[in-house]
């Protein structure tokens, strides 16, 4: 049943003209990073999904960039979104529905201060939507920011779609393979939860009996071998 599922997802994914495809991954991908989008869309997923499409070098050039491109568009829309707005975005009601905690978070990245930090930002989510706002709200140098988010952008297209490709690679020649393996770790998982079990009632009838022979002063019986 799976690996029915699986050929038709990578049927229909491959039915898909290439612009189209690219164009839909663009587009998520820019919503993905701009703010308060990025905790809605999955952008991973949906490169992940186009990845599995990458058949030669050539397409695996075009998706990174596809993805790098997109990726930086959005972070540059936070950014100047964060410059414009400023802690108003943050204090109005989307951005308390994000959570503080989450912009304390990309606080913690920004306040880095490396070009690394920023860069590493693309790699974590809910923070690379919210690191670019407050670099727009801090005044960060355009030219510095832009400079590392690029960075980050490409290395992470360029990952995501060498994960993507392999991924696929690998379930479209051991499709067959997956309903067993998934039925055994389903199966060792089940039983693994039942030893558990059986263990942890021993030990607490033992302890219950152990906790009674105390209660009446008794010593528990040893047996002899």
């Amino acid at each position: 049943m799976i690996s029915d599922w699986l050929g038709s997802f990578f049927a229909m994914i491959d039915a898909l003209p290439a612009w189209q495809l690219y164009g839909v991954v663009g587009l998520m991908l820019v919503m993905e990073t701009s703010v308060l989008i990025g905790l809605v869309t999955p952008g991973e997923v949906v490169l992940l999904a186009a990845a599995t499409t990458v058949g030669s070098a050539g397409e695996y050039v075009a998706l990174a960039g596809v993805a790098a491109a997109a990726s930086m568009v959005g972070q540059g829309g936070g950014y100047l979104l964060g410059r414009q707005f400023g802690p108003r975005i943050r204090l109005s009601r989307p951005g308390q529905w994000i959570g503080e905690h989450n912009w304390v978070r990309a606080e913690a990245v920004l306040r880095g201060g490396t070009g690394r930090a920023i860069a590493g930002s693309r790699f974590l989510a809910v923070a690379h939507s919210l690191v670019p706002v407050l670099a727009g709200t801090l005044r960060m140098p355009v030219r510095r920011f832009a400079l590392y988010t690029a960075l980050g952008a490409v290395l992470w297209g360029v990952v995501y779609v060498g994960l993507g490709s392999a991924a696929s690679a690998a379930l479209r020649h051991a499709a067959h393979l997956v309903g067993p393996t998934v039925t055994g770790v389903a199966v060792a998982a089940v039983l693994a939860v039942l030893v558990v079990r059986a263990v942890r009632k021993r030990r607490a009838e033992s302890a219950a009996r152990a906790s009674l022979l105390q209660g009446t002063g008794e010593q528990p019986v040893t047996r002899v071998r």
